[in-house]
């Protein structure tokens, strides 16, 4: 089976996820920083709020696309797939993705 960011079939390991949300976190800024510096300079009328607004639209596909990489690991530690509704907690978030990341996998 093909593995793609956007599915939340299979297991992947600490390097792997670690790697992916690293990647989608600089997809997110980058485009971010494009669209705002494009539409900044744009001549043709007042178009600055399109730049946030692309870099939101990207953000929320990153931000999914991120989840289905923490279910996948998830998977691979043996949790319950209903961790991920903490991640909607201020605070504890950046604690259970910290864990996600660093936790080991279990062996089957």
């Amino acid at each position: 089976m093909k593995d793609t960011f956007i599915s939340s079939e299979g297991r992947i390991g600490r390097f792997v996820f670690i790697v992916r949300v690293v990647l989608l976190v600089l997809l997110t800024l980058g485009v971010t920083k494009v669209a705002v510096d494009y539409f900044d300079h744009w001549h043709h009328g007042n178009y600055s709020p399109l730049g946030p607004f692309v870099g939101i639209v990207i953000a929320m596909f990153c931000l999914f696309a991120g989840l289905m990489q923490m279910l996948k690991r998830l998977r691979d530690m043996d949790k319950p797939a209903y961790w991920t509704l903490l991640m909607l907690v201020p605070g504890l978030n950046l604690l259970v993705l910290l864990y996600v990341a660093t936790a080991p996998s279990q062996s089957k």
